[in-house]
């Protein structure tokens, strides 16, 4: 399992936008790292928060799920969310969350790479503010791994 230090953003500039780092601090997860497309997207800058007190809905606990699952797993899981803006805009948020492990063994950080499916629709800064889980808009998948390297 790869470590933190094994991921040089500056091999992948395009991508930095798009990625998150979440620290496993005391039992809990926190956002080290947003980058500037999730932040138009969410329309705040969450570095430093913790998911469990973002949101007053499903989705903070849905988030930490998430994180338990690749921890646990240690392998990436692909999430891909459906949503519903207050305005009936709909997107789709495609996560790929990967484990990072300082001892090899037991993860204690995420890297997080997000993308946005705005439909027809041009991105909507801050839509995530005034978004609702759509009905069954979510699944959780276990990303395969070649074992080997």
């Amino acid at each position: 399992m790869p470590a933190r230090r094994d991921f040089d953003p500056a091999e992948v500039p395009a991508l930095l936008p798009h990625v998150q780092l979440i620290d496993r601090v005391a039992g809990r997860y926190r956002y080290r790292l947003v980058g500037t497309e999730l932040v138009q997207v969410f329309g705040r800058d969450y570095t430093g928060q913790f998911p469990d007190e973002m949101f007053s809905d499903n989705r903070g606990p849905f988030i930490c799920q998430v994180f338990d699952k690749v921890r646990q797993a240690r392998q990436p899981i692909f999430v891909r969310s459906q949503y519903i803006t207050a305005k009936n805009l709909d997107f789709a948020a495609n996560r790929l969350y990967l484990p990072l492990s300082e001892d090899g063994q037991e993860v204690n950080m995420i890297l997080g790479v997000l993308t946005f499916d705005f439909g027809s629709v041009a991105p909507v800064a801050g839509a995530w503010g005034s978004a609702e889980l759509a009905p069954d808009g979510s699944y959780v998948e276990l990303v395969p791994v070649d074992g080997e390297g």
